[in-house]
């Protein structure tokens, strides 16, 4: 039975990406779920076609909900006709409505107005929701590693420049945990990103590991994914938490709780991963200890 279903949403990135296309091929399926996949282009760039609205530079976000597995399936081959795309041999998504989404948040942003006490607010909320798995469960497998990964690398880099300490300590979380996207991935990303879109304000070099490295230690699409949280390709609810941050006219609470539900734990340990950031950018640049105090309230440091 063949389904057609219209896109709403084309991200900037995922419409580039079949601009380029090379004749119609446009990549392989490498994961079905009840609805969404996610593709590999044939030039290595990751396509996510969701039946979700929230909105991403890589996203397809169609219109109406459809079983995927019933028509789709892992390996199958995506292609490219005129304005559809037709994946493996039954499913048709139409792309002539769908308007481009680009990301609107800024890739440097110049002032950290987020407040010590909305700090705090988060950190607590991240403790009292349902955090089991995530890097916050002291039974679960992540949750060591990422209190090595603040001791030996968030902690000694607010008073040094020096990135290797992140990368160091980086390297040591990506692929850890359970999941689709290992925890160790999705606290990673979340720092990278907030991180990396501070760095002017702060007089720093951003920080980004080789996409080899990623993809060395986890999955494929967990490395692309946190590919493009350093490099700040960000969906809009993170894009959303880091705008709130560096403005006094936004509520950061708010949008720290649009995060909370994604994933198993994607969302706790993205923000976890954002709130560390954000006190290191606080510390860097107010000559403070906020990221002692936020890390404690966590439970990841003794």
């Amino acid at each position: 039975m063949q389904q057609e279903v219209d896109a709403v949403n084309l991200g900037s990135l995922a419409k580039q990406v079949l601009e380029d296309t090379d004749g119609s091929v446009v990549g392989e399926i490498v994961s079905v779920f009840p609805h969404s996949l996610y593709i590999k282009s044939v030039n290595g760039e990751l396509i996510f076609v969701t039946c979700q609205q929230l909105r991403s530079p890589i996203s397809v976000n169609l219109d109406s909900k459809i079983n995927l597995p019933q028509n789709v399936k892992q390996e199958d081959t995506a292609f490219l006709r005129g304005d559809q795309i037709r994946l493996g041999e039954s499913t048709l998504i139409n792309l002539s409505r769908a308007k481009t989404y680009i990301a609107k948040t800024k890739t440097q942003l110049h002032q950290l107005a987020v407040t010590k006490d909305a700090l705090h607010l988060g950190s607590l909320i991240l403790m009292i929701v349902d955090n089991k798995l995530s890097v916050l469960d002291q039974a679960g497998l992540a949750n060591g590693g990422a209190s090595k990964f603040v001791s030996n690398g968030v902690l000694p880099f607010r008073r040094s420049s020096d990135i290797d300490l992140i990368r160091n300590a980086g390297r040591l979380i990506i692929g850890l945990g359970t999941g689709f996207t290992p925890s160790g991935d999705d606290l990673l990303g979340g720092f990278l990103a907030t991180y990396n879109s501070f760095t002017k304000l702060m007089g720093r070099p951003t920080i980004n590991l080789s996409f080899n490295t990623l993809e060395g230690k986890t999955n494929w699409i967990s490395a692309k994914l946190l590919d493009y949280m350093q490099r700040q390709i960000l969906d809009e609810q993170m894009s959303g938490l880091l705008a709130s941050s560096a403005s006094r006219r936004s509520d950061f609470i708010l949008a720290l709780e649009t995060l909370l539900s994604r994933g198993h734990t994607s969302g706790i340990d993205i923000l976890v991963g954002a709130l560390l950031a954000l006190c290191l950018v606080h510390d860097v640049t107010q000559k403070d200890d906020m990221t002692t105090v936020i890390a404690r309230n966590l439970g990841l440091l003794v």
